[in-house]
Parts: C-alpha cells; sequence; structure tokens
C-alpha cells in the first residue's frame, strides 16, 4: 500500500522522482524501489514523507483512508467544541499521535 500511496501523492503533487529524490537527498533509484514496492523507507523518513505530503503515516502505509489530518480529526474535534481550529498542525499531530498511542493500548 505503501508503494502506491507515495506513487499518488507524487504525482497529484506534480512532482517528477528525480525532483522528490532530490528534496529528500536519496537516490532515485532508491525512489523507484520504494514506488514498486521492493524497498520500504526507514522510519524518519517515513515521518519525514507523511510531514512533506502532510499526510499522516497510517494513510501512508494504508491503515487510514482518509488523507488530512483534519479529516481524521473530525470525531476529535466534535469531542473539543470546536476548539481545535485555534490550534496549530503541529498540536493537530500531537491529539491525532495521542489518540492512535491510546488506541494502541487497548490492542487495536
Amino acid at each position: 500500500m505503501f508503494a502506491q500511496r507515495l506513487r499518488e501523492l507524487r504525482k497529484n503533487k506534480n512532482i517528477t522522482q528525480i525532483e522528490f529524490a532530490r528534496q529528500f537527498n536519496i537516490a532515485t533509484g532508491t525512489i523507484g524501489m520504494w514506488e514498486t514496492g521492493k524497498r520500504q523507507p526507514d522510519y524518519d523518513t517515513l515521518l519525514s514523507i507523511a510531514k512533506y505530503f502532510d499526510v499522516s503515516v497510517d494513510y501512508l502505509l494504508g491503515k487510514e483512508d482518509s488523507q488530512t489530518l483534519d479529516e481524521q480529526l473530525e470525531g476529535v474535534e466534535f469531542a473539543l467544541f470546536g476548539e481545535i481550529h485555534d490550534l496549530t498542525e503541529e498540536e493537530k499531530r500531537d491529539i491525532l499521535s495521542y489518540v492512535q498511542f491510546k488506541k494502541s493500548q487497548r490492542g487495536e
């Protein structure tokens, strides 16, 4: 799923593999390997890619279908009675990470 999502995100942003590789200081062949599913990025690179495209790691890995943080935070937004609109993107990511952490403790 990562290979497909990465390719789609890159193409939607009209970025070539060469441009993307330069952005992350990675060999172009590595991007090709990722997009064909022959290799996977390390954890830190995966986080950087998610941040670059403004999506969650779960979206990149196919565990979430919603692409944007706002879509993923709709339930939290309801719980916070609209207060989330005043939060920064980083604060939204922190909330999402915490929710995912709490869910993982339940074994989901």
